[in-house]
């Protein structure tokens, strides 16, 4: 054995003989160095595979050779005062350099006795993975507490013990009108705010949420500026580990402008069902293939069928006298989107033939799929029973015709303009979510080139109806006949139109 060989080995027993086994034994599974005066003088196997060295790179190395550059100094001089302080923690943490990156190491200290001197014994541990998932965890959470406070719609935690809130997000001061400390504090409540028609069906709407778990309740609000709003409020049950009620959460929602539009759409729907009943022209809705979804009594006289079952059965392919007309029509509505007065030929169910105007428009789904067409059919070879009847009715029928098929062009352009607008509030939220603005852009560009030729649709529409109103108008000279008030005010009636109100 060399001389300095023998000394190590008795540097090291005369150290391994002052020291406590018990320490190292309890930290057997961590990284335990012993550094005498900055050097390592003992390492266990866990320290070479935490620090990625073999035993002969570690013993008698200076252990700053272990500490990333950044918190050399810092850690040297904790060891070196460590040794003679005792109010120190005793814990230390820093950075160790690897081969592939830097480890986060906890250092436990001791001061033992080695050699006749004072030593630092250290228990390491690797925490890197610990702290990334603590990172990672905080990083979530204050990713959530942003989202939440960015959040448009109030949520807010009720205590299940008093319905004290616990926390509610800055959101409710736009809908409420007051600031959140007061919420928190105590002052104001989510329910104070109730419309008092709604508040009894509120309270036990809170008051069965933990029976029922989960539920959801629509009502209204009163803010602090007086103005009513209507709120859907979904409550959900919070539980802890125990099975025990943690919170009641409450996620509250303004749909006052979507009830408006719910119900201003509800109101045009029964417009138009009112429209499509009572015009005496035939009115229908048809797949591309030609089967019936919907056709109104004018139509089932018109093309000789007893019901709607009838018509459900049939196809309207059976009622063209030359099919191709039918090709080149169902082409130019779902090339175009929409025709108007455009002439075929039908044949009844009792064999006879007429020729009508059909103005309809096309329904087309997001993916470019042909859904169906609606629109209205004039029969416009009508006979009339003697001169006067036939100037009269050609008349009345004329501007009936036109305007229904004026009327009709501006019920489908509105149409068209509104699902346009929706397919631009589409591609506004794809543009607030950041997705490509470039794609999004040329999008938006040819829907406003669309809404443009929608609005001279319109335009036109109206130019039209204006024009025959005023030629019918300059022809009777006003003159109220009987067939007036029987049959064209009903017309006007039936597309939405009131008589002015006696002054």
């Amino acid at each position: 054995m060399t001389q300095r060989t023998y000394e190590d080995a008795e540097e090291i027993r005369i150290c391994h003989g002052d020291i406590d086994y018990q320490g190292i034994v309890k930290h057997i599974n961590d990284g335990v160095v012993i550094i005498r005066e900055g050097k390592i003088v003992f390492a266990n196997k866990a320290f070479y595979e935490i620090s990625q060295t073999q035993a002969d790179e570690v013993v008698h190395s200076d252990f700053s050779k272990f500490v990333a550059e950044g918190d050399r100094e810092k850690v040297m001089r904790y060891c070196t005062e460590r040794l003679f302080t005792e109010n120190l923690s005793d814990t230390l943490e820093f950075l160790m350099p690897l081969k592939n990156g830097e480890a986060i190491i906890e250092m436990k200290v001791s001061v033992v006795e080695c050699g006749g001197a004072p030593a630092i014994l250290g228990a390491l541990t690797d925490i890197t993975e610990r702290r990334k998932t603590r990172f990672e965890l905080q990083r979530i959470k204050e990713r959530l507490e942003s989202i939440i406070h960015s959040m448009t719609e109030v949520i807010v935690s009720v205590s299940p013990r008093d319905s004290s809130i616990l926390a509610i997000n800055p959101a409710a001061e736009a809908l409420y009108g007051v600031p959140v400390r007061d919420f928190i504090s105590g002052e104001k409540h989510i329910l104070g705010f109730v419309h008092p028609e709604d508040l009894e069906m509120v309270r036990k709407f809170y008051e069965n949420l933990p029976e029922a778990e989960f539920d959801e309740l629509e009502y209204r609000i009163i803010s602090s500026t007086k103005r009513t709003r209507w709120v859907v409020d979904e409550g959900h049950v919070v539980y802890t580990n125990k099975g025990h009620i943690r919170t009641i959460d409450h996620v509250i929602r303004d749909i006052t402008e979507k009830k408006k539009a719910l119900d201003a759409l509800r109101l045009s729907e029964e417009k138009y069902r009112d429209f499509f009943e009572s015009t005496t022209d035939m009115a229908f809705t048809i797949t591309p293939e030609g089967d019936f979804i919907d056709i109104n009594d004018a139509g089932l006289k018109l093309l000789g069928m007893e019901s709607v079952e009838e018509a459900y059965e049939s196809n309207v392919l059976n009622f063209y006298v030359d099919t191709t007309e039918r090709e080149e029509l169902v082409r130019e509505i779902y090339g175009k989107g929409h025709v108007e007065g455009k002439r075929v030929r039908f044949k009844t169910k009792g064999g006879e033939i007429i020729e009508v105007a059909v103005t309809a428009r096309a329904k087309i789904g997001e993916s470019g799929r042909h859904l169906y067409h609606e629109g209205i059919i004039h029969n416009v070879t009508k006979a009339l029973e003697d001169e006067r009847s036939r100037v009269l009715r050609n008349a009345a029928g004329g501007m009936c015709h036109h305007l229904n098929t004026h009327l009709m062009q501006l019920h489908g352009a509105n149409g068209a303009i509104d699902e346009e607008a929706d397919s631009l509030d589409d591609l506004l939220e794809k543009l607030a979510q950041r997705e490509d603005p470039q794609r999004i852009a040329v999008e938006m560009k040819k829907i406003v080139k669309d809404i443009h030729r929608y609005s001279k649709s319109i335009d036109g529409a109206y130019k039209r109806i204006s024009e025959v109103t005023t030629a019918f108008n300059r022809a009777f000279r006003y003159k109220e006949e009987s067939y007036l008030s029987s049959t064209i005010l009903d017309i006007f009636k039936a597309c939405g139109y009131e008589e002015d109100s006696p002054n």
